[in-house]
């Protein structure tokens, strides 16, 4: 849908989309225990991180926005190798691979980030950050603590401060951006 077909109170729907979508995810991932869950969404977690990213450094005109895009691509694809180099392992076989697409609500997500006006895009990407961030955190929170692979437990507890590290710097972000407005 064009910007100009979308308009102002579509965009407000998609945000409104996105945060309920984000609210149920985190609630979702603080449950988690299952290797083949974890792995699911820690999957598609790290491919949506690097997904907006790619979309974040093609649309902004921050400077800011843009530098915390090259480290979500970094830090999540270094993610998603520590991840596929477990599955590897004895300890996880057994374990389903992980997806290779997007889930539908992420999936979502990259459509209202790409469909964005050029004015807000800024804002709407750093709102995505911080609930993405939060719904990481959960997952590696609850499976750290309670997960039910070790291989697993402890990739989750090494990207546990990497994540929290990234809450704090989008929850930052979030600010900038919305005093840049």
């Amino acid at each position: 849908m064009s910007e100009d077909r979308k308009g102002v109170i579509g965009h407000a729907v998609d945000k409104v989309m996105d945060s309920a979508g984000g609210m149920l995810g985190a609630a979702k991932a603080a449950a988690i225990t299952t290797a083949g869950a974890f792995v699911e969404n820690a999957a598609i977690g790290d491919r949506y991180e690097i997904e907006s990213a790619r979309l974040a450094l093609q649309r902004t005109r921050s400077s800011e926005v843009s530098a915390a895009a090259k480290r979500m691509i970094l830090d999540h694809t270094a993610n998603m190798h520590h991840l596929m180099a477990a599955l590897a392992m004895n300890e996880t076989r057994g374990v389903p691979q992980p997806p290779t697409e997007l889930d539908t609500r992420r999936q979502t997500m990259i459509d209202h980030l790409r469909e964005a006006p050029d004015d807000g895009f800024d804002t709407a990407y750093a709102s995505q950050q911080v609930m993405a961030h939060e719904e990481t955190v959960a997952l590696m929170r609850s499976y750290a603590s309670g997960g039910d692979n070790p291989q697993l437990r402890s990739i989750a507890q090494s990207a546990l401060p990497v994540v929290e590290r990234h809450l704090e710097h989008m929850n930052r972000l979030q600010d900038q951006v919305a005093r840049a407005v």
